[in-house]
Parts: C-alpha cells; sequence; structure tokens
C-alpha cells in the first residue's frame, strides 16, 4: 500500500502541472482570438491560435479524467486507461501542432514578400514598419527598401523613392524566429512534461495491478480490507 500511495502522490503533481500547461494555452489562445490584430498575427495564423485553445481544453479535460483515476486507482482502473489513451492523442496534436509551426519556419521569408503585397493588411504592415520592441531593429519602411511602402508615421511621403529606411524584411524575419522559437520551447516542455506524466500513470497502473492481486490472495485466505484504494 505504500508504494501505490508513493506513486499515487508523484502523480497527482505531475496532472497538476499538466492541467496548468493545458489552462494556460487555453488563456493565452483565447487572448490572442479575442485581441487586435497584431504582428503575430504574421507568424500564428487565427487557425493555430484555435488549434492551440483546442488542445488546451482538451488536455484541462483529460487532466481531470487523470485525477478521477488516480484518486482510487483500484476502483477506477478504466480511468486511467482512459487517460493514457488520451494522453497519447495529446502529444499527438501538440507534435503535429508543432511541425505545422516548424513547417512555416522553412517557408518564412518565401512567403513574407507575397504576403505583405497580396495579402497583410495596412495595420498589420504598419505595425511592422513602426514596431520599436524589436532590438537592434529601428524604423523600416516597406518590405524590400523602397518597395510596398504604406504612408504612415516616419514612412509617411508622395515619393516612396525619397525613403532613407531600410526595408523591413529583415525585422519581420527576426521577429517570426524569435516569436516561433518561443513556441517551439512551450510546445516541448509540454510534451516533456505529457511524457513523464505517461510513465507515472503506467507505474501507477502497473502497481495498483500487484495491489489488487495481493489484496485477491488474501481475501482467499480471509483477510479482510476496507477502504481499499
Amino acid at each position: 500500500m505504500t508504494n501505490i500511495r508513493k506513486v499515487q502522490y508523484t502523480l497527482f503533481g505531475m496532472l497538476a502541472f499538466y492541467m496548468i500547461t493545458g489552462i494556460g494555452a487555453l488563456i493565452l489562445a483565447n487572448m490572442w482570438l479575442s485581441s487586435e490584430v497584431a504582428p503575430r498575427e504574421a507568424v500564428i495564423s487565427r487557425e493555430i491560435e484555435r488549434a492551440g485553445a483546442i488542445i488546451g481544453g482538451i488536455v484541462a479535460a483529460t487532466g481531470i479524467i487523470g485525477f478521477v483515476g488516480a484518486i482510487a486507482p483500484i476502483k477506477r482502473k478504466d480511468c486511467l486507461v482512459a487517460f493514457i489513451v488520451l494522453l497519447i492523442a495529446v502529444i499527438l496534436a501538440e507534435l503535429g501542432l508543432g511541425g505545422v509551426i516548424w513547417f512555416k519556419t522553412l517557408r518564412m521569408r518565401s512567403t513574407f514578400q507575397d504576403q505583405w503585397t497580396h495579402q497583410w493588411t495596412s495595420t498589420l504592415k504598419i505595425a511592422f514598419q513602426d514596431m520599436d520592441s524589436l532590438v537592434g531593429y529601428g524604423q523600416c519602411c516597406g518590405y524590400l527598401s523602397k518597395t510596398e511602402v504604406v504612408s504612415s508615421g516616419a514612412c509617411a511621403t508622395s515619393n516612396p523613392t525619397s525613403i532613407n529606411f531600410p526595408g523591413c524584411e529583415e525585422k519581420i524575419s527576426a521577429f517570426a524566429d524569435g516569436y516561433l522559437r518561443k513556441l517551439f520551447t512551450s510546445l516541448f516542455g509540454f510534451t516533456i512534461v505529457n511524457v513523464f506524466v505517461f510513465v507515472t500513470t503506467v507505474i501507477l497502473i502497473q502497481t495498483r495491478n500487484d495491489e489488487e492481486r495481493y489484496i485477491r490472495i488474501g481475501k482467499k485466505e480471509g483477510r479482510t480490507y476496507i477502504d481499499s484504494i
């Protein structure tokens, strides 16, 4: 009984951390979805934000199932098994989302110019032109120097050829690279947490199987077990 208690408490801690990652992802994704258009829209589409919200919600929900099973592992083995199956699905979903984001990094420079010309709104372009929060990158105008300039702020001019500021290509690429690195780090961290939760749950299932076998043998020998977990 002592061994199963130790594994239980370990899983409780891991599940708490697991649910925090899901709730955090859910809150962040919903904040992004409800906010105004921002430079991150150039890197992370609304579809990816919605996918992040869905995965975060699933993580939080599956965590509850894990807790239900971990509280009484001998009586609720089905909950633990169901949690294992759902956890595998969560891991695959997070890896799939990470793969989509990784694929975007391979095509950043080749797609940003086309998006600047044909897809991005003037509001998004101006946000990049006037962005001053990216260290090492000041005012820029247009995507390439003196090309596709959006007249606003320091870039406001009737004659784009007279603009002395560089194009925004390098600034946009640096911003996207930094943003994607943060997302990769987060997804990798979530996956590591999920793997630890998975291993701990498997250990608890094996431990409860041994405990259940011990209880059955004890009952055949006339021993009684009250409040067996």
